[in-house]
């Protein structure tokens, strides 16, 4: 809202100059040098636009200026892209509304007052000066921003090609929902100076293998299948309480060449077992 006050300052500044002036000097007296060798004052009333454009058009041009006042009123109620564009704008829209007030309440005439003393110029008012001032600051302030912008986009334009996505929403990656937490829990408990001290996290313990089940004291049967006389595998566990499964499937694997083949399942069968984790 502060460029709002600012605007409203102009239109207030502009309005007593123009009204100091009509009550100071008739329409075409000079007045004393504001700036000596530069600028004096003067009284004129203008029914056209600045250069004397649309003159005798003053209802048109009332209307040009309400537009263009209602523009940079909606434009500045949105417009955040810094201070010196604000201020530019504010003071466009201050000199456009002290205009605007001369066309409706001096019968569509503007009243100017200033003459340059060094150059051969049109006479203008403060109003004039502020849209000036604040029409070339704006467009400065325009020129800053587009030219850094346009090195920002080439010093970033890998990422902008989708190589890497800066607004990438890590929320919505959930293929690993406890990793974080694991690692974490990791860091904690492993350390380079001991590594004895380490415990699995609960949540990776869920995950390790299970110890394969082996009864106590399991004697196999004697088995009727025996390769011959000389090598007799199988019957061995009947004695050998300490016969693994790794072992049953070891000598299997040599007996495929006699009985074709049979597997470890065909051979539990016989015994009388389910499956291999009875073993």
């Amino acid at each position: 809202m502060l460029c709002f006050i600012f605007a409203a300052l102009i239109v207030a500044l502009d309005q007593f100059f123009k009204h100091w002036i009509m009550r100071t000097l008739d329409i075409g007296d000079v007045g004393p040098e504001v700036i000596p060798g530069i600028l004096g004052l003067t009284r004129w009333e203008n029914d056209g636009a600045m250069l004397n454009i649309l003159s005798g058009q003053q209802w048109l041009l009332a209307g040009i200026a309400f537009g263009a006042a209602i523009v940079l009123i909606m434009i500045l109620l949105r417009y955040n892209e810094g201070f010196w564009g604000t201020l530019g704008l504010a003071a466009v829209l201050g000199g456009t509304v002290g205009n605007l007030a001369d066309r409706v309440f001096n019968g569509g005439k503007v009243v100017d007052m200033f003459r340059t003393l060094f150059i051969d110029f049109p006479i203008f008012n403060i109003a004039d000066i502020f849209i000036t001032l604040g029409f070339i600051t704006f467009l400065v302030h325009f020129i800053v921003l587009t030219v850094k912008g346009e090195k920002n986009e080439r010093s970033t334009g890998y990422y902008n090609e989708g190589v890497y996505d800066n607004n990438y929403d890590n929320s919505s990656y959930d293929e690993f929902p406890n990793a974080d937490v694991v690692s974490s829990a990791q860091d904690e408990a492993y350390t380079a100076e001991s590594h004895a001290d380490y415990t699995v996290p609960a949540q990776q313990a869920q995950y390790s293998e299970q110890e394969q089940y082996v009864p106590e004291n399991y004697t196999a049967p004697q088995s009727e299948y025996v390769a011959s006389n000389d090598y007799e595998p199988i019957a061995d566990t009947a004695t050998d309480t300490s016969y693994t499964l790794d072992a049953l499937k070891a000598e299997l694997d040599l007996m495929d060449d006699d009985y074709g083949d049979y597997n470890v399942d065909d051979l539990l069968r016989e015994y009388g077992f389910e499956d291999e984790d009875t073993l």
